[in-house]
Parts: C-alpha cells; sequence; structure tokens
C-alpha cells in the first residue's frame, strides 16, 4: 500500500506541474501583450508555488486522499484539486505514450537526414568584444546546444503537387531572435548554409527581433539570402513588441516579400504557386484564400502558407493549405530524456513543439528556430530546415523516414 501511495502522491505533483505549466504555455500563445503576458506567467509560476500550500500539509484538513497512509491529508477543496492533479497527470502520462512512445513519423515525410555544425568560434580576423561576435555568457555553458545548428533536410510528400514541381527545394527559417546575445556572425553563418542548400524558395515564420536596435542586422543577414523565386516573410509576436513597421521596411528594402495578413500568386518553374500569410494572434487579419485562384483538374495551383504559430494548422486545413510552415515554439528549448519537452507555447500543448504533421490536406513543419530570446538549449538544437517536395509514391515502395530528430 505504501508504494500505491507514493505512486499516486507523484502522479499528482505531475499533474499539479503540468497544469500550471499548460496554464504558461496558453498565455504565451494567446496575443496578449508582452506586460500582461510577463505578468501572468509570473502570476503563474506563483500560483503553482502557492496553491498546494494552501491545501495540503498535516493541519489542512480531515480527508486522507491515499488512503491506508496517511502521508497527505487535505480539505475537502484540496481533495477535489488533487482529483484533478490525478486526472491531469493521467492524461498526460497517456498524451507522452502516444505521442513520443506509440508515434511513427508521419508518411508524408519521405526522408529526413540531419548534420550538426557548432557555430562556436567567432570567424578569423574577428576582434574581441566585436558585438556582432560575441556571444552571451549562457551560450557557452557546457551541454547548451543553443550554437549548435542543425541542418535538417527532409523529404515532403505533397498530395496535389505538379509535375513540374517534383523535388522544389524550400529553405525555411524561423525564430532569428536578433538580441546581441548571440553574435551576427552566427546567423551569417545560418544564411551561408540557408544559401548553400540552393533554395528556390525561402520561407521565414517570424520571431526575428528582439531589440529595434538589431534591425540594423537584417542587411548583413537576411538580406544575403539567395534563392530563384524569392524569400517570404511573416512576424511573430516577438516582432510586434518592436518596432514591426520600421523591421517590415528593413526587410522589403533587402529584397524579402511580406506576405502578412495576405496572399500572392508568383510562378514557379512556370507553374502558379500561392503563397499566403498568417500572423494571428498577434497581427490580424490573416490571409483571405477564398478568392485564390481554384484548384485545376491536376490538383493546382500549390497552396503553401507561412505562419507563426502552429496553433493556425486548423486555419491551414480550412483553407486548402498543402504545406504549412511555423516556428514560435522553440521544439520546447529543453528536452528531457524519454520525456520530451516541457514548455511550448501552444494552445495544444508541446504536441506540435516541432517536426511534421499531417492532417489532410496539409502537411505542417514546425521548426525548432534558428535561435531564442533566452540563449539556453539542452537536447534541443536550433534548426534550419531544407524542405525538398515531392508528389506521393506508390504504397509498395514507401520507406520509412531515417534521421535522428524529427
Amino acid at each position: 500500500m505504501a508504494v500505491a501511495s507514493l505512486a499516486l502522491f507523484f502522479l499528482a505533483l505531475l499533474g499539479h506541474g503540468l497544469l500550471w505549466v499548460g496554464l504558461i504555455n496558453r498565455f504565451h500563445a494567446s496575443g496578449m501583450s508582452r506586460r500582461l503576458c510577463d505578468l501572468a506567467t509570473a502570476g503563474g509560476v506563483v500560483g503553482g508555488a502557492v496553491v498546494p500550500l494552501l491545501f495540503l500539509g498535516p493541519a489542512a484538513g480531515p480527508v486522507a486522499v491515499l488512503a491506508g497512509n496517511r502521508m497527505l491529508t487535505v480539505s475537502w477543496p484540496g481533495a477535489v484539486y488533487v482529483g484533478v492533479c490525478w486526472l491531469a497527470g493521467l492524461v498526460a502520462i497517456q498524451g507522452w505514450l502516444r505521442h513520443h512512445v506509440l508515434a511513427q513519423p508521419p508518411a508524408v515525410l519521405r526522408s529526413l537526414r540531419n548534420r550538426l555544425y557548432h557555430v562556436r568560434r567567432p570567424p578569423q580576423g574577428a576582434e574581441a568584444g566585436d558585438a556582432g561576435h560575441d556571444h552571451h555568457f549562457l551560450a557557452h555553458l557546457p551541454g547548451n546546444e543553443v550554437l549548435c545548428l542543425d541542418v535538417v533536410h527532409r523529404a515532403l510528400e505533397i498530395q496535389r503537387l505538379a509535375a513540374p514541381l517534383e523535388g522544389l527545394r524550400i529553405a525555411h527559417l524561423s525564430d532569428l531572435h536578433f538580441s546581441g546575445r548571440i553574435g551576427k556572425a552566427y546567423f551569417q553563418e545560418a544564411v551561408r548554409l540557408a544559401n548553400e542548400f540552393s533554395p528556390e524558395l525561402i520561407a521565414i515564420t517570424g520571431d526575428l527581433i528582439d531589440h529595434d536596435d538589431y534591425i540594423d542586422w537584417i542587411p548583413d543577414t537576411l538580406g544575403r539570402l539567395q534563392s530563384r523565386y524569392g524569400a517570404y516573410f511573416v512576424l511573430g509576436n516577438h516582432d510586434l513588441w518592436s518596432d514591426y513597421h520600421r523591421l517590415r521596411r528593413a526587410l522589403a528594402e533587402c529584397g524579402l516579400t511580406d506576405v502578412g495578413g495576405r496572399w500572392l500568386e508568383i510562378a514557379v518553374r512556370g507553374e502558379p504557386v500561392v503563397v499566403a500569410g498568417n500572423e494571428l494572434p498577434w497581427f490580424s487579419p490573416c490571409a483571405d484564400l477564398s478568392a485564390a485562384p481554384r484548384r485545376s483538374a491536376a490538383g493546382g495551383p500549390l497552396r503553401l502558407a507561412l505562419c507563426h504559430s502552429p496553433d493556425q494548422f486548423q486555419w491551414s486545413q480550412a483553407q486548402d493549405v498543402d504545406l504549412m510552415l511555423a516556428g514560435h515554439t522553440h521544439g520546447g528549448q529543453i528536452r528531457f530524456p524519454f520525456i520530451g519537452p516541457i514548455v511550448a507555447p501552444s494552445w495544444r500543448g508541446v504536441r506540435h513543439a516541432c517536426g511534421t504533421f499531417h492532417a489532410p490536406p496539409t502537411v505542417m513543419h514546425v521548426s525548432r528556430g534558428i535561435s531564442a530570446k533566452t540563449p539556453l538549449r539542452m537536447n534541443c538544437p536550433p534548426e534550419l530546415g531544407c524542405l525538398v517536395l515531392h508528389a506521393p509514391r506508390e504504397e509498395s515502395s514507401r520507406q520509412p523516414a531515417v534521421g535522428s530528430r524529427q
């Protein structure tokens, strides 16, 4: 009985923690202002620490929630709360088994391979103390992967891909978070690696800056991106908390195309492609695709949606989008062995923290991001996405995707 009581105690503790972390996740998934979001987050942390003290302890009440071993007594409201925590813990364990243990890569992920680049040293000739090359002290902590850029090649099957677009290459960059905590040279290397992929399209999905001073980095970083059919961007919540009008102008002056809240039709290899932007819930409106070109008998034109948050997955499905690209979650930044991420700013919690997802007709790729405001990553290196699009193969010829990370 003692073992069972201990298990129930830890289940309640797990559920309690996940309830409050889940609440904080959803604060950061909402469109609230930065100040209000920070206050709500602080309130969530305090609430998570204080609530057990209101209900639990030897003098809290007459209800023994662990029968046979009065190691935990609570008031009647506390007993209800412990029951809710047990339920939350069970739901979390079931979700973890379903999404981390039993889940298989989606069939649309044909292959996956990656290469890790350690971008730790400044380039030759850089002067000591140069803000363009220096990194925050956290970046040098043992085990911190914030300067280990994971260049991930994913081959994705798109159901209605027109034959001329077979093998289309798209570079996906997200969440650069220019703040000075990571030197400019790191982002220049990320751009160099993106160009090395020879992308035909480039998609940038928000959270580019954390301080207005670093808008001046745009020409030397994103301004150097090269692609045959253009680079397109949307903004994210951290951009909203900056001088985003100036940011949009700086990006446009470097030749990047703003698709925030709109859609446009471009020609790629002679084929029409619709590129749409959705910056909800921080910037409205989102693109209205009701007037976009209708599908042909062959299935085209390809519809590509750039969103900051993966919470717009259902919107993309409703808009008949073929491929949606998103970021915002940073993959959780810290991924625990066997457990995975705990924190992800999404209404779905950590379910869409990173990787490839498929809900017909939409394939969604969620990037772990190039950087982060807080330069700390454990078991979750930053990501540069290199996507190659293919038409589906015959079922008999399908092979499981291979690679170290989703």
